[in-house]
């Protein structure tokens, strides 16, 4: 007890003895051994200790990947990888932030700044009193006006100096928040976008790379001469950050780019290119999977599918031609089918945009609007979607992405399987018979 009292107890002294306030360590030993005693755990110990001496203004120093969602008060050394204004809609009131993502040598995290600290990319900066929530399922750095922002000098102090990775990963394995990441794909789609950014007007790439394993996004915020189609290329310090809920792979000018060694063909990507339907147990546990086919059984169709409106601004669906954005609005007719798929091997959410709606159930907006003006309720969209797919078969091509609302693939292509029930009893049959005969052969 006593090795793990020291340390602890010597770090809470420390702690308070940056504060005004008067402490009695001899009593402040004793209520850590008690609580050690009743089994607490040393941090939650720690921070029980510093609340109840009126230390919960303290800063704590984190790491980016000790970073958890509900923290407050924290401090991190990061540099900023990438930063852009946008305005927003508070209340009615359009305000301008400042969204990016920050990296140490532990991981990358996006960021807001609510306020404009004059906060420039490649900045290394010691920010302190800022807070963390949850955005789209990941924790994310928040900092204002109760904030400070001081710049740090570079050649003493930089969190992300550059780090050699031997082992290249494969896209499939691709993780949100990875930093100094290294993988090899061929580009198999590019354009430039010029967007609008803190410093002005900007030229980046964005595009698609695929492996043997799988397809993912990528933005280059650099203009090199190596990324063009078809070719092969190996990059090295990108970091991978959430985009539209699929890890996006960024490159920067901390990033290195050459053409690799290994050469991916067409043939070594086909099966990437033109995929099979997939098993859900193969992807679910990805942080999101780009352009995959998954088919199964419809088991249960979610509340708000059917029909529904937008807001004529910003597409969100409405309630009460109320936008949680826009405030009262004229709301615009649409459907969508929100639904949950099993395979046998795994669940997920599926959401059908208003094409892929029509095209399952065989209604258009204007049919769906006329049954729901008879029936005089909205809802008897979603009784005639149920009657129409569940414990049908339906194949579907899109984007699997994880969030706040679990594990969701955004439909880009749908169909409805029909089955040869007979065929497929057998060859299940078979399936199962199979081990038994070779433990006879054996």
């Amino acid at each position: 007890m006593e090795k793990e009292t020291v340390p602890l107890l010597e770090e809470i002294i420390r702690a308070l003895d940056t504060t005004d306030i008067a402490i009695d360590q001899d009593i402040i030993r004793e209520e850590l051994v008690r609580l050690l005693e009743f089994k607490v755990p040393p941090d939650e110990a720690k921070r029980s200790l510093l609340k109840k001496y009126a230390a919960s203004d303290i800063q704590q120093k984190k790491k980016i990947a000790d970073i958890q969602g509900g923290e407050r008060n924290i401090e991190i050394i990061a540099r900023i990888l990438n930063i852009n204004l946008k305005i927003v809609n508070i209340r009615g009131e359009e305000r301008p932030i400042f969204i990016g993502t920050m990296a140490d040598e532990t991981g990358t995290i996006s960021f807001t700044s609510w306020d404009d600290f004059g906060i420039n990319k490649g900045d290394i900066l010691k920010i302190t009193n800022c807070f963390v929530r949850i955005w789209q399922g990941m924790p994310q750095i928040n900092f204002g006006p109760r904030s400070t922002v001081e710049q740090l000098n570079p050649e003493t102090t930089d969190p992300l100096s550059n780090k050699e990775l031997n082992n290249p990963t494969p896209l499939a394995e691709m993780k949100t928040g990875t930093s100094f990441a290294h993988t090899i794909f061929r580009i198999v789609e590019i354009k430039q976008q010029n967007i609008n950014t803190k410093n002005g007007p900007k030229t980046i790439i964005n595009g698609i790379g695929a492996d043997s394993s799988a397809k993912l996004p990528f933005t280059s915020w650099i203009i090199n001469p190596e990324l063009i189609i078809n070719n092969t290329i190996e990059i090295k310090n990108a970091h991978v950050r959430s985009w539209q809920g699929l890890p996006t792979i960024n490159i920067d000018e901390f990033t290195t780019i050459h053409r690799s060694k290994t050469v991916l063909s067409a043939d070594d990507i086909e099966e990437v290119l033109d995929p099979a339907p997939v098993k859900l147990n193969c992807i679910i546990n990805r942080d999101g999977a780009f352009d995959v086919i998954v088919e199964g059984s419809i088991i249960s169709i979610r509340p708000g599918s059917g029909l529904i409106k937008r807001c004529p601004e910003c597409s969100r669906v409405i309630s009460k031609n109320l936008c949680r954005v826009h405030g009262s609005v004229e709301g615009i007719d649409d459907l969508r089918i929100k639904s949950i798929l099993d395979d046998g091997t795994g669940v997920l959410t599926i959401v059908l945009d208003s094409n892929l709606t029509q095209k399952v159930i065989d209604y258009s907006i204007e049919k769906a609007i006329t049954i729901a003006s008879t029936a005089m309720t909205p809802s008897v969209l979603e009784d005639e979607i149920k009657s129409k797919l569940l414990g049908r078969i339906m194949r579907l091509r899109g984007n699997m992405t994880r969030g706040e609302y679990g594990i969701t693939l955004v439909a880009t292509d749908a169909q409805l399987i029909e089955i040869d029930t007979i065929t497929e009893a057998c060859t299940l049959i078979q399936e199962m018979q199979y081990p038994i005969l070779q433990g006879e052969d054996l």
